[in-house]
């Protein structure tokens, strides 16, 4: 029988670390085997080899022997398929049983847990934090971005997620994988576009499926945090038949089912669970709060209508007449604060008497959303002739992401919100004195006087939501083999066709349209006074659901040819020739058009943004290895693409190996690569929000002297922190970035059971894809000069306590230029080892493996306006959620097996960074604490000034534990965070609410468990 079995104990020697037989096509001897692997292990160029004994101990079944000549391994990021081929590109070779050894069951997990994952990758719990493409996941090897990264299915391209990184970039979405048929997962950490084309190059991530599957195999398993909530389910179950090797075929069937429950900022402590952070040296930012001078900062909207009689004038423009009152009189359930009638005159409270207070991130915000995956894979290998193989594999795969709230905030539509410039329609509303049927309108205090009310409310009772629901279908086709040949070596040839297709339904529920909530107020349909009393007749019609539906598409077909020429002393020269024709396309149609004609037809709260297009692409390729002699060999490749949009590019690769003696080995590679713009840099329109402070403007100072504060120490709530619009336009004429890419580092194997090696690595970008400079016509607007051109400012409303200063800029339209260079630049380190125990304690085996990455350098020059530096800083802030570039990264795990007993430790670190971004505060400032970024209002004390200037290391221990009792049945126990270390406070990012989840999520989830059982028939 065969088939995964614990996170411990593998089904056969196939699938143990160092032998995998999927890689393949035909089945071989245990030997040869682990000698075939040796080509994509992460840490060396030869694996060190494992005890006899260790072998038999995982091996349930007898690996029959075929002739050597069928050998055709496949090697991720390379055409070459000969069991002595050695890549010279650093590897992170990933095992089933690596990955359920350390407690991992996602591609999302697996990917977000690597060292060489840098800044911008995608995390799945930003889709409740008003991520652009909400319920996906993806990597940015190397920091970046998304769209540097190519993910692969057996060396296949995937489909896009048809929603855009940050509206801008293009990926393939993780989450819909099925890793129960998953035999491992290569990450190549140089470019690849040679091999590929476009997209790699920061890398490759090659998710390779299983080949033979015979007998039933099943697992199921629960689990949540230490404090009884994150519940979590998974179930799979597959069932194979046939023998590659006896019946010439294999057949095998296979459903997944994984459920994770919803986690709420309020299930965690403080103060990760609210907006008062005067505990640990900021200001109270709930809405109308109090501070400890006796302050009040800024007008905050709550679920409790906040009312204030006010004259309009001419262009709208609100003057207050009288200080804000809760309407009715009682806050309800909200904290009140009592003031003296007056206290604040002109200030930035102007309350009369009762103020509010509301918990924003208690009341609303999710830390994780409900996310549930379900799959089914069909897949048939048989071989027609002899030396031939046909491969056939169809998955339909679905992923529903679920979260309550909307928006950054996760708080409800507002009308009057300070906070977000996307409201801007819902500003200045106000409750008429009459209503449309000419009777005096109840929820206006000074109706009787004629005077109208501002108003400042959360609809509460509008319950807002958002749902994903992905749906992935995915069909490939494949047939390889050899035919003998007079000269030379044997012919092998490779011909596939993959299609896939991505089709999302985007769910918003709660969200109003600016049109009916202003009839509802003329009218007087909806009750501000008391909430509970509206019908769902009036809350569906005031807000109705909202359905986007968006797809992608990727149809490919590929052949290649490959034949050995002739032998050199270090054995034979081998030529591949291929070509590739594909298409792509795109279609995100604009959740909330904007329609110039009825701008007031808008949802509220909703950004608006689409991205379209279609393309085909034209490739040819080759790659020739030339093993001079046996201590030197070297590997050149060629790849031209030509897309039907205008682009055509040649990237070549030079890879060498030098092995002097068989303990140390030198590799470099030379490549040249590009990214070809995506679909919403060419065609789109996306307002985005970045988190802007006008205090560390110095452009600002005299807007900055229009909006004191009561006391006269600041600027007033209006004047700081809070969310800019960027309004970014699509430009066909943008060009393919290009880049060049450097490796070259050393394997060292001292002794049998122990690799180690060292990788530099370098990554230049020119025609780096990116916006105009907002900091240019933000230093025109403040100055009242002329702006750049193609670029505008559209003012925001006006301050409420200062209504004739200067408004504060509201949208910044832009568009995507080649605007800038990029480089970047590191260290891999990594180790795999089998270690040997001395006298008693050799029946126990040891099992190691680790990588670090280290950043030099993340760079990004704009000519004319210098060189942003980001390592170890939270930048690049407005490309990365300002997750950040943290300089170190690493993991570490060590499995330990005694008799039917496995334990694994697994440790995970992260450095920590300063809370500066100088895409935000200019080149030079990244050492400057005083223009530390605060991403969430209360991050500064009340002059505005940083409380925090960094954010500190994080660190995570997991713990699996399993116990196989016999061939058929294995029990398994993980715990996560074992230490329950929080994450580090991070005041700048805008991913999660005072944490990072790109690098600490476990931390906020906490100690965690999880049961499960795997039975084999």
């Amino acid at each position: 029988m065969s088939g995964t079995l614990s996170p411990a104990f593998a089904q056969n020697a196939a699938t143990t670390p160092h032998a995998h037989a999927a890689r393949t096509h035909h089945a071989k001897p245990a030997v040869k085997a682990q000698k075939s692997a040796a080509v994509a292990q992460p840490a060396s160029v030869v694996p060190p080899p494992r005890p006899a004994n260790a072998v038999a101990m995982v091996q349930t079944a007898a690996i029959p022997t075929v002739p050597a000549e069928a050998e055709n391994v496949v090697v991720t990021g390379s055409l070459i398929r000969d069991p002595n081929f050695r890549s010279a590109s650093p590897m992170t070779h990933l095992t089933t049983r690596d990955l359920q050894m350390r407690g991992i069951t996602t591609a999302a997990q697996a990917l977000q847990q690597l060292a060489s994952n840098g800044s911008g990758n995608l995390p799945a719990s930003f889709s409740s934090n008003g991520a652009f493409a909400a319920g996906a996941s993806a990597p940015s090897l190397r920091g970046l971005t998304t769209d540097s990264t190519l993910v692969l299915m057996d060396g296949q391209r995937l489909a896009y997620y048809p929603l855009s990184d940050d509206g801008e970039r293009n990926f393939v979405d993780v989450n819909w994988m099925p890793m129960s048929i998953m035999q491992a997962v290569d990450v190549q950490k140089d470019s690849a576009s040679a091999t590929y084309g476009a997209d790699a190059v920061a890398g490759v991530i090659n998710f390779i499926t299983r080949k033979e599957i015979k007998g039933f195999e099943a697992n199921a398993e629960g689990g949540l945090s230490g404090q009884g909530d994150a519940g979590h389910q998974r179930l799979y179950a597959t069932y194979g038949h046939g023998d590659l090797d006896r019946d010439n075929y294999n057949f095998y069937v296979n459903a997944e089912y994984q459920n994770d429950d919803m986690l709420y900022n309020r299930q965690r402590g403080y103060p990760y669970d609210t907006g008062d952070l005067t505990g640990i040296g900021g200001y109270n930012a709930n809405p109308n709060a109090i501070q400890a001078d006796g302050s009040v900062v800024g007008i905050g909207s709550t679920t409790t209508a906040l009312v204030r009689p006010v004259s309009v004038g001419a262009g709208g423009t609100l003057t207050p007449l009288g200080g804000l009152q809760p309407l009715g009189g009682g806050c309800g359930n909200l904290t009140t604060h009592n003031v003296p009638a007056g206290a604040f005159p002109g200030s930035t409270g102007n309350f009369a008497n009762t103020v509010c207070e509301q918990n924003l991130v208690g009341n609303y915000r999710v830390i994780d959303p409900e996310d549930r995956r379900i799959s089914t894979t069909a897949h048939f290998t048989t071989r027609p002739w002899e030396r031939a193989e046909l491969t056939a594999m169809f998955t339909y795969a679905q992923n529903t992401s679920y979260n309550t709230g909307a928006g950054t905030s996760g708080a409800p539509v507002s009308i009057r919100s300070q906070s977000r410039s996307g409201d801007i329609n819902f500003a200045n509303i106000t409750l008429p004195a009459m209503l449309s049927n000419g009777q005096p309108n109840p929820y206006d205090p000074w109706a009787a006087q004629g005077q109208p009310a501002q108003i400042f409310y959360l609809f509460g009772d509008l319950n807002p939501s958002s749902t994903q629901f992905n749906q992935a279908y995915r069909g490939s086709v494949r047939l390889s083999g050899w035919e003998p040949s007079n000269w030379g070596s044997d012919w092998k040839y490779n011909a596939s066709f993959v299609g896939m297709t991505d089709d999302l339904e985007y769910d918003r529920n709660g969200y109003p349209i600016f049109s009916r909530v202003r009839q509802a107020i003329n009218d007087g349909s909806y009750n501000f006074l008391d909430p509970s009393q509206n019908s769902a007749a009036i809350r569906n019609w005031i807000a109705p659901r909202s359905v986007q539906h968006s797809d992608s598409s990727e149809y490919s077909g590929e052949a290649t040819l490959q034949k050995g020429l002739f032998r050199l002393p270090g054995g034979m020269v081998n030529l591949v020739i291929g070509g590739n024709i594909r298409y792509e396309s795109l279609n995100n149609p604009s959740a909330n058009p904007d329609d110039p004609s009825n701008p007031s037809a808008q949802y509220m709260g909703i950004n608006g943004f689409y991205a379209k297009g279609s393309r085909w692409v034209e490739s040819g390729f080759f790659e020739t290895n030339i093993p001079v002699v046996k201590y030197f060999s070297a590997d050149v490749s060629g790849r031209y693409d030509n897309y039907s949009v205008g682009y055509d590019h040649f990237s070549p690769k030079v890879e060498a190996l030098v092995k002097p003696v068989k303990e140390f080995t030198l590799r470099g590679t030379f490549s040249k690569g590009f990214r070809v713009p995506s679909f919403a840099e060419t065609n789109s329109q996306t307002i985005g929000y970045i988190t802007y402070n006008p205090a560390g403007d110095p452009n600002a100072a005299a807007f900055l002297a229009q909006h004191p504060n009561a006391s006269g120490t600041g600027p007033d709530a209006y004047a700081q922190s809070y969310s800019l619009a960027l309004n970014t336009v699509g430009n066909p004429a943008v060009k393919p970035e290009l880049s060049t890419s450097f490796t070259g580092g050393a394997v060292v194997q001292p002794t049998r059971w122990l690799n180690m090696s060292v990788d530099y690595y370098y990554i230049k970008k020119d025609n780096y894809i990116t916006t105009a400079n907002q900091s240019t016509a933000l230093a025109a607007y403040y100055a009242g000069a002329g702006m750049p051109s193609g670029i505008s400012v559209i003012p925001d409303v006006a301050d409420p306590d200062h209504p004739g200063a200067m408004a504060r800029p509201g949208i910044v339209n832009l568009g995507y230029i080649n605007g800038a260079t990029l480089v970047t630049d590191g260290l891999d380190l990594a180790l795999d080892a089998n270690v040997p125990l001395p006298g008693k304690l050799s029946k126990i085996k040891w099992y190691s493996k680790g990588e670090a990455t280290y950043v030099f350098r993340y760079n990004i020059t704009y000519p004319g306006l210098g060189t942003e530096r980001f390592a170890g800083t939270l930048g690049p802030a407005n490309t990365t959620s300002a997750s950040g570039t943290p300089r170190w990264r690493a993991n570490w795990a060590n499995t330990f097996t005694y008799d039917k007993l496995s334990l694994t430790t697994t440790v995970y670190y992260t450095s920590g960074y300063k809370l500066t971004a100088e895409d935000y505060t200019g080149p030079g400032t990244r050492n400057d604490c005083a223009q530390a970024a605060t991403g969430f209002a209360g991050e500064t004390t009340l002059d505005g000034s940083p409380i925090r200037c960094n954010a500190s290391h994080f660190w995570d221990i997991d713990l699996t534990l399993a116990y196989r009792f016999n061939k058929r049945f294995t029990a398994y126990a993980n715990m996560y965070n074992v230490a329950n270390w929080r994450p580090p406070l991070d005041l700048g990012t805008y991913g999660g609410y005072l944490y990072n989840p790109a690098w600490a999520g476990a931390g906020m989830l906490g100690r965690a468990f999880r049961f499960g059982v795997n039975v084999t028939l």
